[in-house]
This record gives structure tokens, sequence and C-alpha cells, in this order.
């Protein structure tokens, strides 16, 4: 290394070493102006050792050094004679304010000399390369010594008791301790992790499991908002996200590794937790296929109970198990379906899923959903079979569902009900007690309010409140302040005042205001929640001795007798008449106080429960939830499947922690996940084998000698497009070719695929290169190569047309064509197999994803229905698809 060096003599570090072969190092401090010196040393005195004294604070430093050697090469050792009087004893006057600085000798380079010349031996030459790894090796040392001298100024002054003491004191401040656990456990995690990061290089980053959820659902939230935060703090890389997010594999239907993690966190939980509710509800997607090549399907098609049909999805069906007495919830499962899901459906997939939630140790006591159709004929079903095996046993029949021997009472959302009641009031009277209530009278008070300025009495209403056409009929919020107890009351003065001053009140105002105010206390009575007692109202928990259980069996009474009068459907104007009729709000009202009453009875008398809030026994959970998945990086109103796939996983490894939207419609739920998403990060072993495997007939089409005598039968148009689908396959051949040739790197490979010559089937390629470039950059692919090509694009597209909807497409795809094209040309014999694999990797790669775009864009319209005549039947239906959807927003536009 050095000049004058023997390697084989002197650098033996397996030897044993005389003392007299070792140099002591001598530091000397010296305060400036001052003749006092302090020797440190750092070794045992050695037998005939040479001292070097160095002084420390010189400013000729490193012009004093001779050329180092062998025989004085110095090591340094830590040797304290006295530790306890080292350690007690306070640092002199005489040290203190003392300049340090440490030599080029404790390294073993001379700062005059060039550095390269002194690690090698005399004589010796070097490459480039090897004087740039001589350059770092010096640089880093330097480094070291600039870190020790930083390390010795600061704590010269200071004993090490006193640093100890100093860290000690940092360690007991209450201040810092009791603010920083007043932090939520995000805000701990984020600070824990910036100060652990802070010293590392983006590349020795290591980030724990928590730390990777809350990066990944800050992610998710703003992918471009997390580019910034990246850069400003230290955080885990996009990569590593992805990473982390597809280790859990979460399919339609029901998942068994959620309900075992769901039974493993219930365990130890008491009765009155375990209580709960089974949400479900559905929402629209966005027709779309996505070859999904991790987990071997195409997405996009009806997946529900269990079985895939040749049908483009456009509705999710979610379900989630909600806590009654404990704020938790938690989604286990979605189905993919197209409309909405049928009744037969939703009655399968309840026998499945009840049974799977009793198993975990859950009590479900209740179903929760809206009013949809299909929604509604699957109860009915469910009821119709309960009665009848009821009336078999003897049994009284309280009004409850039984699904795997367990009785479950029916909750339609109060929401949705109070929404409904709305939407009829708008067109149609109310009969109540035998007297009217109408519309009109809410909007004259409205009319009248918004004349008084800035004065008003009903500042919530506005147009969009109570106008038909402008009112927004999704939204419970609207519905809910328009029947209000502030309604209610400007209803009954502007009554009075019209009484009193002209004697002749509205027959129907009265009425009305008695209306609203009966609505008003009935969503009060079933919205009860933390924090929302209000005095006079019902909006507060249920106990059992509470003013709940009374209004509700008067609210049945009263909504049993209550009709609405039809003046303008079809059936009323065929009839000339107004007919009296009875919507399905009010039986699902009816519906819905019952079930709590019965349900309130059980919580009360054989669970012990005090008290508990019905707002969680409605679906706001899931509304949040669906809010969530639309705003999952972005502004998403119509997902597509497999979007859905993905928000839905990314919300469930997260928590839900995204923001509640203010402009939602529904409540904010702050409950709580069951899932340890730290276990859910295990891998499913899938078996990849399929059970029924289509066969599928290949029509090859390709440019090969068999079919040239049917080629002269064709038309003269149709060989001109038979030219330009060879000359563009040609094209996308070439791109295969350019791949396997950047992968493989063998000449005697490419001669088995690539053509020596132009020929006329390269015809497109030559106007694809660009004429800048001196040379071709594209890739010639032979004929051989290109019957090959065609003869697996063939295979692929025949074979999604006839088995889209299975499962381990690739797999299944990749062992058929390796066993029915022949590859006797492709490749040499050293990495025939490896180009092989390459080619049919790539190749179902590229068309699977080709054969979902082509749908894609029928869906979508933008291929004319004259060349979807010609293709196979997943075309058509999705051509047929579009046109129902396109049919569809027509309607909702008039």
């Amino acid at each position: 290394m050095f000049s004058g060096w023997d390697v084989t003599t002197e650098h033996n570090y397996c030897k044993v070493q005389d003392d007299d072969d070792f140099t002591e190092a001598v530091v000397v401090i010296r305060k400036p102006g001052s003749d006092v010196t302090i020797e440190h040393n750092y070794c045992k005195e050695q037998n005939d050792c040479s001292k070097s004294s160095v002084e420390i604070g010189s400013s000729d430093v490193g012009n004093s050094h001779e050329q180092p050697s062998c025989s004085n090469f110095s090591t340094v050792a830590t040797v304290v004679e006295n530790k306890d009087t080292f350690l007690e004893q306070p640092p002199s006057a005489s040290t203190k304010g003392m300049e340090i600085d440490v030599l080029e000798e404790l390294v073993g380079i001379d700062s005059n000399v060039n550095v390269v010349n002194q690690m090698l031996p005399k004589g010796s030459t070097c490459t480039k390369k090897q004087k740039g790894s001589v350059k770092k090796i010096v640089s880093r040392k330097r480094k070291l010594v600039k870190i020790l001298t930083n390390i010795a100024t600061e704590t010269l002054s200071d004993s090490v008791s006193q640093r100890l003491d100093q860290a000690q004191s940092l360690s007991r401040n209450k201040d810092l301790l009791e603010n920083f656990y007043l932090l939520n456990k995000q805000a701990q995690t984020f600070l824990f992790m910036q100060l652990k990061q802070i010293h590392k290089s983006k590349m020795a980053r290591r980030f724990t499991l928590d730390e990777k959820l809350m990066a990944l659902l800050i992610m998710k939230q703003s992918p471009k908002s997390y580019k910034l935060l990246e850069k400003m703090f230290a955080l885990p890389s996009k990569r590593t996200l992805n990473r982390l997010s597809e280790k859990v594999s979460i399919q339609p239907g029901l998942n068994p590794l959620i309900f075992e993690h769901i039974s493993n966190t219930t365990k130890k939980w008491d009765t009155k937790q375990k209580l709960c509710t089974i949400v479900f509800d559905e929402v629209s997607l966005t027709p779309h296929l996505t070859f999904n090549e991790k987990d071997d399907i195409i997405n996009g098609f009806v997946d529900i109970a269990g079985e895939r049909k040749l049908k483009y999805c456009d509705h999710a069906l979610v379900f989630m198990l909600r806590g009654i007495c404990s704020p938790w919830r938690q989604s286990v499962a979605f189905y993919f379906c197209e409309g909405t899901v049928s009744a037969a459906e939703l009655q399968c997939i309840l026998k499945q899923i009840v049974p799977q939630v009793i198993r975990t140790g859950l009590i479900p006591l209740g179903l929760v959903c809206d009013q949809g159709s299909t929604f509604r004929t699957a109860i009915r079903r469910l009821r119709e079979d309960t009665i009848r095996r009821r009336n078999i046993q003897g049994v009284h029949d309280d009004g409850s569902v039984n699904i795997a021997d367990h009785d479950l009472s029916i909750f339609f959302d109060p929401p949705h009900l109070l929404k409904g009641l709305r939407n009829n009031f708008l067109n149609k009277d109310i009969i109540w007690e035998e007297k009217t209530a109408s519309w009109k009278d809410i909007e004259f008070i409205f009319d009248l309010d918004s004349k008084l300025g800035h004065t008003r009495a009903l500042p919530k209403l506005t147009a969009h409140h109570v106008d038909r056409q402008k009112i927004k009929k999704m939204k419970v919020s609207v519905a809910a302040q328009v029947f209000s107890a502030r309604t209610a009351a400007m209803l009954k003065y502007t009554n009075a005042l019209n009484y009193f001053h002209t004697a002749n009140s509205d027959a129907t105002m009265a009425t009305t205001a008695e209306v609203v105010e009966f609505f008003d206390t009935l969503f009060d009575s079933v919205n009860g929640y933390p924090g929302g007692v209000q005095r006079g109202k019902l909006r507060r928990a249920v106990k059992q001795n509470s003013q709940h259980h009374t209004f509700w069996i008067e609210a049945i009474n009263k909504i049993k007798k209550m009709v609405f009068v039809d003046t303008s459907s079809k059936h009323a104007t065929k009839a000339g008449k107004p007919r009296l009729v009875r919507v399905p709000s009010l039986q699902g009202w009816i519906t819905t106080l019952e079930s709590f009453i019965r349900v309130s009875k059980l919580l009360f008398e054989q669970y012990n429960v005090e008290y508990y809030y019905p707002r969680n026994i409605n679906q706001d959970p899931l509304e949040n939830f669906f809010g969530r998945i639309r705003a999952i990086n972005y502004r998403n109103v119509n997902p597509d499947a497999n979007t859905f796939i993905y928000a839905f996983k990314s919300l469930m490894l997260s928590n839900m922690l995204s923001p509640h939207s203010k402009f939602s419609n529904c409540e904010e739920d702050n409950g709580e996940t069951l899932l340890n998403v730290s276990l859910l990060f295990k891998n499913l072993h899938n078996n990849k084998e399929n059970d029924s495997e289509n066969t599928v007939s290949i029509s090859r089409d390709l440019p090969s000698s068999s079919q040239a005598s049917s080629r002269e039968k064709l038309l003269v148009n149709d060989v001109v497009m038979e030219k330009i689908k060879v000359h563009c396959s040609a094209y996308t051949a070439g791109y295969i070719c350019r791949k396997i040739t950047r992968a493989i790197r063998c000449k005697d490979c490419i001669k088995t695929y690539i053509s020596s010559t132009e020929t006329n089937i390269h015809s497109y390629i030559k106007f694809r290169e660009y004429k800048l470039l001196k040379n071709n950059n594209l890739a010639y692919p032979n004929e051989k190569f290109l019957i090959l090509y065609r003869d697996g694009t063939h295979f692929i597209h025949n074979y999604l047309n006839y088995s889209c909807i299975g499962s381990n497409i690739k797999s299944n795809l990749k062992r058929k064509i390796l066993s029915t094209l022949s590859f006797s040309c492709l490749g040499c014999d050293k990495h025939a197999l490896i180009v092989k694999n390459f080619f049919t990797n790539i190749l179902i790669r590229l068309h699977g994803h080709n054969w979902c775009n082509i749908n894609n864009k029928i869906l979508k319209g933008d291929i004319d229905e004259k060349y979807v005549s010609k293709m196979g039947e997943p075309q058509k239906l999705a051509l047929k698809k579009y046109k129902s959807l396109r049919l569809r927003k027509k309607c909702l536009s008039k």
C-alpha cells in the first residue's frame, strides 16, 4: 500500500506481533497561546518505541509529517489508567475553549503527497478505475476524522456523568411525553418514523407494517400529493406500497381468511360486544374488463354466489358487519352483478354468510338493507319459508326470519325510508286520521318565509328542499330538514295567523303540520347517537324505561291507517279518479319499528344491556364505505370492477381511516374495524389447476402455403384486407422479436426469428422507421416466426371468447399453446426452452390485454355495430350492454 511496504513480510494479520512493532501515538492538546501540554496516551508503554508527538491546534498541520512507513506506523488504542478518577474529575480550566483538530496521521495519509502514490508500492502503476477506488477510501477516512473531531469538540467541556445526565433529562421531560401521547396513533407513528429515518439514506430506510399502512392510506387518497410528501418527509416509495398491497389476495365472494381473523379477534370479547347486524347494499360500477395477471383472471364479469357468468357487471353487492352496542364495523364480502342482484341469488348468499358469521362467535340480531325491489322480494320469501317452518313446528311467529336456525329481525334503513316518504309526498296527498295533508302547504310557507329577507324563520330551507323540479331526491339531509320541528312550528304558526286575521284557516295546513311533526319525531326515535341528545326529543339512547317503546307502538298504529292519494299515475289517469295507495315506505316503517321493539326486548331481557343507540342499526357505515371507494386516488363516481377490488382491499388494509366528507349522504361513522391487518399479509395458495377446461378450435388464418388455394377465391377487397392484416401482424411480431433479443442476447437465436432480407411482408415496418436514423431500428421477423405469432394470437382470442369467465387463464393458455403450436424453428439448442417460454408469456400478456381493450371499446360505443356483428359472443354481449346503458341515460336525461 505505502512506499517501502513489503506486503508479503509486513502485512500479516494472523501472526503474533512483537511489542516492538508498534509505536505509541501521543496526542497533545494545546490551548492557543499557551505552552501547557497535556499528553493523552492511548496505548500502554511499549519497550523501545519511538514516540511521535502531535500538536493539535497548530496551523501547519500536515507539514510536519514524515513519509509513513511500516516501522513507525501508529496504532491508536484507548487506555484509561484510572477510570474512577477520570469519570469524577471535572475538566480543568486549561482545557476549556481549546480548538481541536485531528491529524491525517491517525489514518496514515499525508495531505501534501498524492494520495494514490501513498497507497501504492514504489514503482507500481494502477489503472484509472483503481485510482478512483483509492480516492474513495481516502475520502471516507477523512470523513471519519471530521466526525470524530466534531464529537470531541462538542463533548470536551463535559464529563461523562454530565453527558449521561443530559440524556436522562430528555427522557424525564414530562411535558414532552405527556403531549406526545395526546397525539393520535397515526400522528405518533408518523413522528416516530421521521425521527427513526432522519440520518438514513433513501435506500437504507426500513419501515414497519404500521408505517407502510399509514403511507398506503395517504397514497390512495392522493397520489400527486404523495409525490410531494415523499420529497419532504421520509416515506416508503410507491413501489414498496404497491408490493405491500399485492400481498393480500381478495376476490369476490366469501374470503375464509377474513372470517378466520374476525374469529381470532373476537375470542376475548364479552357478549355485548359480539351483538351485531349484517348490513348489505349495492353500488353502481362501470362495465369494464381488466386482465389481472397476478390473479390470472379477467375482472369485470358477473361473479355472484360462487358462480361466474358471461355477463358484464355494473353493480357490486357489499356485505358489512356492524356492532349494536359497540362502535365497530367490518366489511366481509362483495359480489359483482348485472343490474341488481336477483332475489334467488340474494337468498343463497344470505344462507352462506349468516352461518359464517355465527361460526366466528359473533351474534347477529338483524339484517339491514334499503327498500330495493329485489331486497324486499328476497326478504318476503325468507319470511314465507320461516312461517311455513314454524307452522310445521308449532312455534309462534314473531315477524323475524330464520336462517341457519338463527332468528334475524329485518331493518330497512331509516334514512332511505324517510326519503321514500318525502318523494311520495311530493305528488301525492296523505290521508292522516281522515284528514288530508298536502305538499302545497310546505311550498306556501317557504314562499312566505323567503319574502322575510334576512329575518327568515326557516333559514335552512332552499329551493332544493321544496321545489319539485330542483329538489335533491337522494340527499337524506334535504328530507330531514323539511320534516323538522321548525317546519312543523312554522306551519302551525301560519295556520293560526290565517285564522286570527281571516277567520278562515286552510283545511290542510293543520294536518300537514301534524304529519311533518310526526315524521320528525319518528326519525328522531330511530336516530339517537352519542352526543346528539337534545331535550324534548327522542334522539337519544334507548333504555328499558324510555319513551321510545310507547311511541313506536303508537306510530305503528298510525302508519297502518295512513294512505297516499294518487292522482297522477297511469292507473289513476286511466280510471279517471284518485286512487288510495299504500307505498312500500309505509310497510317498511312498520317492519322496522316492529324489529326495533323486538330487538330492544331481546337486548334488555336476554343480554342485560342497559342502553343502546338506534343509529347503530342503519346503513351509514356502508354508505361511508362507498363514498371512500369513490374518493380513492381521484373522484371516481362509477369505478369499474378491477378498481373496486383494489379500493376494497386498500380500505381494508388502512382500516378505512380516510376522512369523512361533509357533503356525504350519511352521518360520520367513527367505528373501528375488527381485522388486525398485519395478519392478512399471508400468502394465499390457490389451486392453479383448472377443473373444467374448454376445448377451443383454432381458426388458422395464417399466411401459409396451405391457405393459398382459399385465398385465390377471395374477392379483391378481402385480399387487400388480408395483406394489411399480415403487414400489421409483422410489425407487432417485430416488437416481440426486439423483446426477445434484449432478454436473450444470443446471435444464434436471432437468426431463427429475424429475417436476413426485407420482403413484402415488411412493407408496413419500413414506413414505421424513423427517417433521421441511419440504420434500421425496428425488427424484421421472418415468415416462420410470423406464422407462429399469428397462430398464437388466433389461439388466444378464440380461447378467451369461449373461456373468458374461467380462472387460471394465463396458465391454461400457456399449457395449451406449448402443447399445440410448433416451436421447432424458434431459438438455438441452448436457449430454445427459454425463448419458447419468453415468447409465450409476452404473447399471452399482450393479447390478453388486447382482447379486454376490444371489449371495452365496444362497451363505450367506440366500435361500429357492423364490425361487432362479425366478432364472437362476448363482443356481441358488450354491444347489447352498451345499447342498454345508452337507453338508460336517455331516459334519465328526460
